[in-house]
This record gives C-alpha cells, sequence and structure tokens, in this order.
C-alpha cells in the first residue's frame, strides 16, 4: 500500500553491478581485480574487507575523502520482482579518468576487461581507448546506458561487448523494433558483440557473422536482483575459456537461473557451471 507501513521482510548486503559481476567470476574460479571507489565512512572499510574475504584483487584501492558509501534501496513483490528502488551513488563521480589512469597497466595484465555504466562516460571512454584488453560493458539502466555513447564516439581501440537488456538496447539503438534490428543497429554503431537479455524469454546475441536466439530455463523466481549480473559474469568467462558466442550465452542463462532462485543478488550454486 503506497504511502503506509507495509509489513516486510529486510535484508542487507553488500552488491552494485560490478561487485556482483566480479564476485560471480570469482565463484566461477577466475582470478578477478575488482577496481572501484571507496568511500572513506565504516561501511567502506567493511565493504573492502569484504571483496578481499572473497579473494578479489583490490588494488589500487581508491579512496575517496570525507564520502559516504554507495546504497541501494529495492523494494519486491511477493513474487520477488522489483516494484521500486532508489540508488544513491554520489560516490561514483570520484572515480575519474585520472584516479584510474595508474590501473590502466594493471587491467591490461587481465585477460578481459569488464565495466558497468555506473562510471562515468569519461571513465567509459578511457577504458575503450587506453586498455589493450578486450572490452566487456553492462548498460545497468536505461538513462545509464547512454554512457556507452561516449566509447562509439571515442573509436574503441579493443572489442567491444555490450550487455543490455530491451530497454536498454531501444534507447541505445534509437529505434523500437524486433531485437534483430536493434542488435545490427548496435554492431552498426561499433560494438563488436550484442548480447540482449529478454527475461523469460532467453536471450538474442549477434556479432558480425553470426546470431543466436536461445530460451530462458523456466524456474521459480526468488529474487529477481542480480540475474542479469550472473549473466554478464558468466557470459564473460565462458568467452574468456574459449566457448562460442552461443555456449557462452547458455552459461550465462544457466548463471541467471540460479541468481532468480537465491534469495541474495549472488548465488554460491554457481561454482556448478565452472567451465575450467
Amino acid at each position: 500500500r503506497p504511502c503506509e507501513s507495509n509489513p516486510s521482510r529486510v535484508s542487507i548486503g553488500f552488491g552494485g553491478v560490478g561487485r556482483n559481476i566480479a564476485h560471480n567470476l570469482r565463484l566461477l574460479g577466475d582470478e578477478v581485480r575488482f577496481v572501484s571507489v571507496f568511500g572513506s565512512d565504516a561501511i567502506a572499510r567493511t565493504l573492502l574487507t569484504d571483496c578481499r574475504r572473497l579473494g578479489l584483487l583490490v588494488e589500487p584501492v581508491i579512496t575517496a575523502s570525507d564520502a559516504r558509501s554507495n546504497y541501494f534501496v529495492c523494494i519486491n513483490n511477493e513474487h520477488g520482482e522489483m516494484q521500486a528502488g532508489a540508488a544513491d551513488m554520489e560516490l561514483m563521480s570520484a572515480l575519474t579518468p585520472e584516479r584510474l589512469e595508474p590501473a590502466i597497466g594493471q587491467l591490461d595484465q587481465c585477460q578481459a576487461v569488464v565495466a558497468d555504466c555506473n562510471v562515468g562516460a569519461d571513465v567509459l571512454q578511457l577504458l575503450a581507448r587506453r586498455c589493450r584488453r578486450p572490452l566487456y560493458v553492462d548498460a545497468t539502466s536505461v538513462a545509464k546506458s547512454k554512457r556507452v555513447e561516449a566509447v562509439f564516439e571515442c573509436g574503441a581501440s579493443v572489442p567491444v561487448t555490450l550487455k543490455v537488456n530491451r530497454s536498454e538496447a531501444q534507447a541505445l539503438a534509437g529505434i523500437d523494433g524486433p531485437v534483430e534490428a536493434m542488435a545490427e543497429a548496435l554492431l552498426a554503431r561499433g560494438a563488436a558483440r550484442v548480447y540482449i537479455t529478454l527475461g523469460a524469454e532467453g536471450i538474442y546475441c549477434r556479432d558480425a557473422h553470426s546470431h543466436h536466439r536461445l530460451a530462458a530455463q523456466a524456474v521459480p523466481v526468488v529474487n529477481a536482483t542480480g540475474a542479469g549480473d550472473a549473466f554478464m559474469a558468466a557470459m564473460v568467462h565462458g568467452e574468456s575459456s574459449g566457448m562460442t558466442m552461443a555456449e557462452a550465452a547458455a552459461l550465462g542463462l544457466r548463471a541467471a537461473a540460479l541468481a532468480l532462485q537465491s534469495a541474495t543478488a549472488v548465488s554460491k550454486r554457481i561454482r556448478s557451471l565452472c567451465a575450467r
């Protein structure tokens, strides 16, 4: 009931698109370097400790003085589907190209670089221009997906793979039509590969040589938060392991199905999908 206090079950956990992807990749057995900006409050210290507990390599540590940590509040219905969300992401503005620049050499030692659109367009542009490894970008939301345009405009020096949902694809492609047409438009703009998640309908993926549409597994939904992050992580893991686009997409769908059945944003059951 709006404008009233509703009986609820409340849980608190660590998250964020980039961190969830990093956590999932770690569960899949990958070595992960996690680069982000941390606040200067007690929550930030706890976040950093937890990242290291997971086995993430958090170097360099970028800290913004006198800044509080990011918060996202999500209200789900009885089916685990988000009804409303509120994001306080002011801290992310402290992750500037100047602060990220010293980490570029370390990122180049990785097989792939993964970014979400919570970072600024100038940061995405720096990664696209300076990194020497394939770049994977999660659009994150319709509003923030527009930051990908900076990657298209700069003429990326590495292949860029986009993961978007239908609404994000529509916003970026500038057309409201079949997913095939939207994916083709995104390829024309500069993406090397596009994965469009379609919720219960599955996934559509396309590159210059092939395209595939895969059905999603029907599972009982406990919590929809984190399913896209699980897909992204498993897809990147699959491609880095030598899988084809279709095989990586199928692995991503399996990971998303496990996340949907988990009360938390990251399911430990994703370990069962290890391709290596």
